[in-house]
């Protein structure tokens, strides 16, 4: 979407689980303020020798690959985003029906709660969480693992192995997504299933709530043209990207996430207030900092100056912005085999 006007809306999403297309989240607009609601490393220390830039840590492992941070507040946002995928589906932890996995991966795990709910979920299936930081808890269920790796070198383990792989917010991570793509497809057994879960790497306006004098346009106006190059918005060519890399059954589910609370019906309203929670006190900085400083040549001090502007926008819930988290499926025919 970079380059469209920050009012042009998508094409209609798909069809949820009822058959029937979301409504848009603008439909009932309630006021508001807002209040806080491939190759397998081992844990060595030189994978604990992060890199620091503008305040913020970043991974070591790999470094450079991955624009967002990794220390504690990074790690909160991702807890909550967690949360919010979870109120999307409401409380499953993915779209995929599973009947008696036995071999779990989670590509892309950070803090690796995603896992360690699946593990307790699924006690008799083995759980293993790969990420390029080594940032998860300790504690976790007796068949639940992590290990430090780059999914986008070759992978080390079995092929025709898992009954699921579940990857989840890996845009601007992952530059080539069909080698990806065919790595997942070799180590699933056949009729395993895969879901990548992404959230939309942009936001939508249907009313004239955002306006081009608003810090908020400005922002987002850049950062859809920084973020082009790095495929953040990756969720509309995934379907089509997994049905070339050989899976079948295909399918899209994208669900409204508003950016406040502003939406009447409640259920949209609770999403959307840890929503606006995670993106103003973390992602909004998280997604920008390196995109506008490296990227951009923004100044650190009219970088914090926008972002300050931006978040006492987006706090006062006058500007209806919206969002979509996306959840693509698929399954490797069940009489193929990995490739050689």
């Amino acid at each position: 979407m970079a380059g469209s006007s920050p009012k042009s809306i998508p094409s209609p999403p798909p069809a949820g689980d009822d058959g029937q297309p979301h409504a848009h989240a603008h439909a009932d607009v309630e006021a508001d303020t807002y209040s806080d609601a491939g190759v397998t490393t081992s844990v060595t220390s030189s994978v604990f020798d992060y890199e620091y830039d503008n305040g913020r840590r970043y991974h070591a492992y790999r470094a450079g690959q991955y624009l967002l941070p990794n220390d504690e507040k990074e790690q909160e946002r991702l807890d909550i985003t967690h949360h919010v995928f979870l109120l999307s589906l409401n409380g499953e932890p993915c779209v995929t029906k599973l009947e008696n996995p036995s071999h779990i991966l989670d590509l892309g795990t950070g803090t690796g709660i995603w896992a360690v709910d699946v593990g307790d979920l699924y006690p008799s299936a083995t759980v293993i969480g790969t990420d390029l930081s080594p940032i998860q808890t300790p504690w976790v269920p007796p068949n639940v693992q992590f290990q430090v790796d780059d999914a986008t070198l070759e992978w080390t383990f079995p092929k025709d192995h898992f009954d699921f792989i579940h990857a989840r917010t890996l845009a601007g991570a992952i530059q080539d997504w069909p080698s990806l793509l065919k790595s997942a497809y070799d180590h699933l057994k056949p009729g395993g299933f895969l879901e990548v879960a992404e959230g939309r790497a942009d936001f939508w306006c249907d009313d004239d709530t955002l306006t081009e004098d608003l810090a908020t346009w400005t922002w987002l106006t850049e950062f859809r043209r920084l973020s082009a190059p790095l495929g953040f918005d990756i969720a509309p060519k995934l379907p089509a990207l997994i049905e070339s890399a050989g899976f079948v059954d295909v399918a899209q589910t994208e669900k409204v996430i508003p950016l406040g609370t502003w939406p009447k019906d409640k259920a949209l309203k609770e999403v959307g207030r840890w929503f606006r929670v995670q993106f103003i006190e973390m992602a909004l900085e998280a997604y920008s900092l390196a995109l506008f400083t490296r990227m951009g040549g923004w100044k650190i001090e009219e970088f914090q100056v926008l972002v300050a502007k931006v978040k006492q926008e987006l706090k006062t819930n006058k500007i209806h912005l919206y969002t979509y988290s996306s959840f693509t499926t698929a399954m490797k025919p069940k009489t193929a085999a990995a490739s050689s």
